[in-house]
């Protein structure tokens, strides 16, 4: 009898085995159960200028996202109503994730004279900011070849408890904008300084630079002089260590001390030839331009000289080949920089706004948020948030007094913030101490 029991229990055990296996997942424990669609696109713009390549960039990244949800044919079928109500926003930034913007490409496929420039990236969509769009214009919205088992549906339901979308600004700037940006690409301060690694004579590269600032100051531009750039350099290496740990180039930090909006790279190679007492000098000359608050590259313009004559000497031959090869170069490279600004400010201008003291993080939130809804803001991008502190990029079209204006007034409607202070304000960099505990 225990003989049949020890059978009978036995086969119980390996018939509950196999029950268990039948019905047990095969996903494994760390894995969902239904992977959310892939939300990550590329997009691919060209335009006359970086900041125009990278708007359509966007545009093309958005165009994907509507994709995803409604499928290709949908798309194509409602081409003409998307377009109206999607892709002619002048604030793609509303439906992309723009923390998880990866840059892949960007170049200038063109001439100087006559510029394309072409920008890649990838970037994660923001689908519930789609969808509510398409649903608000009676565009359907079913899951599309890519999104089955409703996994679209899912995710555009997570992502809807996310906070609150911007309001949609205005597709062209107003009258105001218009004049202060105009205004703004007039008064910027340009920082010109050699490559480090050049070879060029040390004297000739700074007389290179004494014209560039000539021509800098024919135009009524503010800049930066040669002697405040050194003596920085010079003084304050061990500063620039501790504050970046180096992250930054040594002329980006300096340019930024220095409240530079833009700094210019100079190199050049030059030759010289002398035959039956008379002389000749010839330059190629590369400036490099990069806004100083981003390091973002804005441009590289190359110029070459004709061959030059004196009756002095080579040298003097060769100096003046530079300083009218610069002069010449330093015109294309303001154009450049006006050119590319003018775009990439469209979106608004990028200050870093700091804030010390956020242990509260939803009254940071709440900061964020009304700030995003004022005028002139375009967007609020987190670059870190902690107890202790937290960073915003904003990228608003107005000057850092009227930004730190605005700060004050948003802060006055928080409870708990109303007695924000301000600790360091330089260049477009802002950092207040919250007030908070």
């Amino acid at each position: 009898m225990r003989s049949l029991r020890k059978i009978a229990l036995l086969g119980f055990i390996i018939m509950s085995f196999f029950v268990s296996c039948a019905s047990a997942p095969s996903r494994s424990p760390s894995r969902p159960a239904s992977p959310a669609v892939n939300d990550v696109v590329t997009g691919h713009g060209e335009g006359e200028s970086l900041g125009q390549a990278l708007s359509r960039a966007k545009i093309d990244a958005i165009r994907k996202g509507v994709e995803i949800l409604i499928g290709r044919e949908a798309l194509a079928n409602n081409m003409e109503r998307i377009k109206k109500v999607l892709f002619d926003t002048s604030n793609p930034n509303a439906y992309l994730y723009m923390d998880t913007l990866e840059t892949l490409k960007k170049d200038n496929t063109g001439t100087i004279d006559e510029p394309n420039y072409v920008y890649e990236l990838k970037i994660r969509v923001r689908l519930d900011a789609i969808k509510k769009v398409l649903d608000a214009n009676a565009i359907a919205t079913e899951a599309g070849a890519d999104a089955k088992d409703g996994r679209a549906k899912e995710l555009v339901e997570d992502e809807m408890r996310d906070e609150p979308l911007p309001p949609f600004k205005p597709e062209k700037l107003s009258p105001e904008e218009e004049e202060f940006l105009s205004n703004y690409l007039d008064k910027l301060t340009y920082m010109v300084y050699f490559d480090e690694k050049s070879a060029e004579d040390e004297f000739l590269i700074k007389s290179a630079i004494s014209m560039a600032n000539n021509y800098l100051l024919s135009q009524g531009y503010s800049l930066i002089d040669l002697e405040q750039i050194e003596k920085l350099k010079n003084d304050q290496q061990l500063l620039y260590e501790e504050e970046t740990g180096k992250e930054l180039s040594l002329i980006q930090w300096i340019a930024q001390k220095l409240n530079a909006d833009v700094y210019i790279e100079l190199d050049a190679v030059t030759e010289g030839q002398s035959k039956d007492d008379k002389y000749y000098g010839s330059a190629k000359v590369t400036l490099k331009i990069f806004e100083a608050s981003t390091g973002v590259l804005l441009g590289a313009i190359p110029y070459s000289s004709p061959r030059t004559f004196s009756k002095v000497s080579e040298f003097d031959a060769i100096s003046n080949a530079l300083q009218s090869t610069v002069y010449k170069a330093m015109a294309a490279a303001v154009k450049q920089t006006r050119n590319v600004l003018s775009g990439k400010y469209r979106d608004g201008i990028q200050y870093d706004l700091v804030l010390q003291s956020t242990p509260d993080q939803k009254t940071i939130a709440r900061f964020r948020s009304k700030l995003r809804n004022k005028d002139k803001v375009k967007d609020i991008k987190t670059i870190y948030q902690s107890s202790e502190e937290t960073k915003f990029a904003v990228y608003f079209l107005g000057s850092v007094e009227e930004l730190e204006e605005l700060i004050y007034d948003v802060s006055d409607s928080i409870p708990g913030m109303e007695y924000i202070e301000p600790v360091v304000i330089r260049g477009k960099s802002l950092t207040f101490d919250t007030g908070l505990e």
